[in-house]
């Protein structure tokens, strides 16, 4: 005995999921292409920090932060991983501006409207920043902002460290808490050095 089969169902499914995988696509394709625009402001932002340029840093911030707004609309199905590049860097740059200017409180996830992982890692990034700020000062000869600077630093890498038995979740935690270890460490000998240097020259000048 024969029968006929009504695929009607089975290809009203199929088309409503090529239709899905076609706004999929087209997301993804958006967001890797804008993920490079925010990622290139942020930049030009730290650049501007580091030269103390502060207004034109907020600027590029302002403009990264728009751009990261408007690509929140083509997050769809679970491509929330393209746009964290662009949150880490975003972070990483408005985090450090808050440290150029000196501001008493460090932003949380929340108030910079990025994922926690994002936020996370872009902290971890931060440290390298750091780094270069404290440096600079040492070059000035201001050695009271770099040793708060150098506490920054060191709070930032000891409150993430306990997150580093989640790298299986967070892929590659653990290697930029290792760069930001070796990092930190470097900047202790520097500042150890110039402590010992300066205590020396105070006993001549007594």
């Amino acid at each position: 005995m024969s029968f006929e089969i009504n695929f009607s169902k089975m290809n009203s499914s199929l088309d409503e999921f090529s239709i899905h995988l076609k706004q999929v696509e087209s997301s993804r394709e958006k967001l890797i292409k804008e993920n490079r625009e925010v990622i290139l402001f942020c930049s030009k932002a730290i650049i501007s920090l580091h030269s103390n340029k502060i207004k034109d840093a907020n600027d590029m911030l302002v403009k990264a932060f728009e751009l990261l707004k408007d690509l929140r609309k083509f997050v769809i199905s679970d491509l929330d991983r393209y746009l964290w590049p662009a949150e880490q860097e975003y972070v990483e740059a408005y985090i450090l501006k808050e440290i150029v200017e000196k501001k008493n409180s460090i932003s949380s996830h929340l108030d910079l409207d990025v994922s926690l992982s994002a936020y996370l890692i872009g902290l971890l990034d931060c440290i390298g920043e750091i780094k270069r700020m404290i440096y600079d000062s040492l070059r000035r000869n201001d050695f009271e902002t770099s040793l708060s600077l150098f506490v920054t630093m060191q709070t930032f890498y000891d409150s993430i460290y306990p997150f580093s038995i989640y790298d299986n979740i967070l892929p590659g935690i653990r290697k930029k808490l290792d760069v930001g270890k070796r990092i930190i460490e470097d900047v202790r000998v520097t500042v150890t050095e110039e402590q010992r240097r300066k205590d020396f020259l105070s006993k001549f000048q007594k």
